[in-house]
């Protein structure tokens, strides 16, 4: 147990010391939380009443006040997706892999200890973005908004199903990404299902909700949204997508030489 926590922190210290670590947070915690108080500002100023008739600006009416902010919640989204894969295909270049199991020869705790080190991340950047975002909103909202601080409950149920969905598909993207030892096949399968690919074919055929995006959707959809909020179905569907992922690539871990190239 004690070389197994060892092993965690090592993972925990290379992820914290990675630039790729510290570029996904500038982009989460600072832009995507300054990108609603922008449109929190604009929709103080248009009332919370508006509507694509009164504001053409607007594609559709605003969401119920429990719900602003939420549409900025899918920025962050991206960056998340490309963390995961590139975390989970870095491991196999420039040996940094064979250094690892020099230290901890067991295949099983080193797995083990690579996705719990990136559930630790992902759960403290998602958690602290997607509920810095929301409050901002209604800071930025100011007396029209809810208190930034305390929300309300539909909003801290949807801030947890939206931290929920961040974890899941980064630790999907990891699991992907560690497969096939490239970083390019997470994100060519899972950024066009974020770019509305996944909404497309859910709506036009019916086995598009069991594709892993679509799925989470499901987790965070809220009333404004053209699919219907289902957090069971969706939450059942991506959690079988990352464990069948995360044991295809534990089995080809254990299995497989780490390879690598010099």
């Amino acid at each position: 147990m004690k070389t197994f926590s060892r092993t965690i922190r090592f993972e925990l210290i290379k992820i914290y010391s990675s630039r790729v670590w510290w570029v996904i947070c500038a982009l989460v915690v600072v832009i995507q939380p300054l990108f609603a108080l922008i449109s929190a500002k604009s929709f103080a100023e248009m009332g919370l009443d508006a509507t694509s008739e009164t504001h053409p600006e607007l594609v559709e009416a605003l969401p119920p006040l429990d719900y602003l902010g939420f549409d900025a919640v899918l920025f962050g989204l991206l960056p998340m997706v490309v963390f995961g894969g590139i975390l989970g295909a870095s491991e196999y270049k420039h040996h940094i892999l064979r250094t690892t199991l020099l230290c901890q020869s067991s295949r099983i705790k080193v797995f083990g200890a690579k996705v719990l080190a990136l559930l630790i991340c992902s759960t403290l950047i998602s958690s602290l973005t997607i509920f810095a975002t929301i409050s901002i909103t209604h800071l930025g909202l100011g007396e029209l908004g809810l208190h930034p601080f305390y929300l309300s409950t539909v909003a801290w149920r949807f801030i947890g199903f939206s931290v929920l969905d961040w974890i899941l598909l980064t630790i999907l993207s990891f699991g992907i990404g560690m497969l096939f030892r490239n970083a390019i096949v997470p994100l060519v399968f899972l950024i066009p299902q974020v770019y509305n690919l996944g909404n497309y074919l859910a709506q036009k055929w019916g086995w598009g909700e069991y594709l892993p995006v679509a799925a989470g959707n499901l987790l965070i959809a809220i009333p404004t949204d053209p699919f219907e909020h289902d957090p069971l179905k969706g939450g059942i569907v991506l959690l079988i997508w990352v464990i069948l992922t995360l044991i295809t690539s534990y089995y080809a871990f254990i299995r497989n030489d780490v390879g690598g190239k010099y």
